[in-house]
């Protein structure tokens, strides 16, 4: 992807020179079609059936967009207008990033400005515009005001914002989460403020959508709520590193890895549910901050610093998360390695089945959890050998090493290898019946 020097860090205007894709002639756009993208998501604006169109050239379902109209940030009037002007009558789309859209940007051309790290360009208009890999660009006259870049790309975060904060909800409500039970039985009196900033941020939001500005005296009440909520994060982050610890100490003996991880489900449930409201409740604290600046009349330069420096910390959040999620998956995959292993299953056939059903299902919740913050990625299970399956193997091979010495006496002995073989097989029936019965514990 190029990178475009420009004067005070803002790129200039630039239009595909391509009219086809995939060598097919298209009707052309009526009006130019601004995109604009930055770690989070893709953002276009311009008029709605151009934007149909760009999607559908870019290979993005409408479907898995938003209408950027819908932002909570520009429901205040006064708002919309101040960072928009008439821009607000024009359509925009905007659609989370994933590895499938970067890649599409990548392909299509878009270019980076050095300066933000987020990019941004024109695509099309009365027939010299269209989408196609390797785009070669012109510049034309003109570029984009300064003032609308920071107010575009404070949008972009408040639309990433919105989205992560649906996602947490969503996670929550899917595993019935009790985040305040959980940080009730600490007894910790830090933990239980947490509770408190709930309702500060609770009480700010409703302020916000009745009156559409935040008093100072409201957010002077917010003090150090984001502290407050960073600390609980932390706490959580420990008690998930503890629990990798214990499980990585209970590699050597299978009934200990079984006793461990069966006590670390619920526990890593519980931090897991933590972990993901702290990463809400700051976000929405971010919201809120975004919404003070933006009515705060600052330069558009000091406007996209605080941008920059919101999304960088968001970024440094997930990022301890889903390393201390990682580091889980490690030690869980080592503790349950080499537990479904035939001798085990068959002495321990209590134990060994039940290493496997939990490590899964952690690993499974782990999974459920990373989606949530955008981390997908193919979960691979542990196998888990039947005790019967395990019987069968060891009688197999008692009948087969018997054959492999009687055959060595004559065929004559043939029908005393079967008769071995099915003497064997028969003890492991007996076995079955007096310890194999049990019920699963799960």
């Amino acid at each position: 992807m190029g990178i475009i020097e420009c004067a005070e860090g803002l790129p200039h205007r630039y239009r595909c020179s391509e009219l086809n894709l995939n060598g097919r002639e298209r009707n052309t756009m009526a009006e130019e079609i601004e995109v604009y993208g930055d770690d989070d998501g893709i953002m276009l604006l311009g008029d709605s059936e151009d934007i149909q169109q760009a999607l559908a050239e870019l290979q993005i379902s409408e479907e898995h967009t938003t209408d950027i109209s819908k932002a909570a940030i520009l429901k205040t009037a006064h708002r919309a207008t101040k960072m928009f002007g008439k821009a607000q009558e024009r359509s925009g789309r905007w659609v989370k990033l994933t590895k499938e859209s970067a890649q599409k940007a990548r392909e299509h051309g878009f270019l980076r400005n050095n300066a933000t790290g987020n990019f941004m360009g024109v695509i099309g208009k009365g027939g010299k515009g269209g989408i196609k890999g390797n785009v070669q660009f012109e510049r034309i006259a003109g570029g984009f005001n300064p003032a609308k870049v920071a107010n575009v790309e404070m949008l972009m975060l408040t639309m990433a914002l919105e989205q992560a904060m649906k996602e947490m909800t969503d996670y929550l409500k899917q595993i019935d989460a009790k985040v305040d039970q959980v940080l009730r039985q600490q007894k910790n009196a830090e933990l239980a403020k947490f509770l408190s900033v709930a309702g500060l941020v609770a009480e700010a939001e409703n302020e916000l959508s009745h009156i559409g500005t935040l008093s100072d005296a409201t957010w002077d009440q917010l003090g150090n709520s984001a502290q407050t909520v960073n600390e609980v994060q932390q706490y959580s982050l420990l008690q998930l590193k503890d629990i990798a610890e214990k499980i990585a100490s209970s590699v050597n003996d299978t009934r200990t890895t079984k006793d461990t991880l069966v006590k670390a489900r619920s526990g890593i449930g519980d931090w897991l549910a933590v972990a993901a409201d702290c990463l809400r409740m700051r976000d929405r604290i971010d919201m809120l901050k975004v919404q003070r600046f933006i009515d705060a009349d600052i330069t558009p330069d000091l406007l996209s610093k605080h941008r920059f420096v919101i999304a960088e910390n968001r970024r440094a959040r997930y990022h301890s998360i889903t390393d201390a999620t990682a580091h889980l998956r490690q030690a869980i995959k080592e503790a349950v390695q080499g537990k479904d292993d035939t001798m085990r299953v068959i002495l321990l056939p209590m134990d060994a089945p039940v290493v496997m059903r939990e490590g899964n299902a952690i690993v499974d919740a782990l999974a459920r959890f990373d989606k949530a913050l955008g981390e997908e990625y193919a979960v691979t299970h542990f196998s888990e050998k039947q005790w019967n399956d395990a019987m069968g193997e060891v009688g197999q091979a008692l009948a087969d090493g018997t054959g492999h010495l009687l055959q060595q006496a004559g065929d004559n002995l043939k029908e005393g290898t079967k008769q071995v073989g099915n003497l064997v097989n028969g003890a492991g029936d007996q076995i079955k019946k007096a310890f194999g019965n049990f019920p699963k514990l799960w």
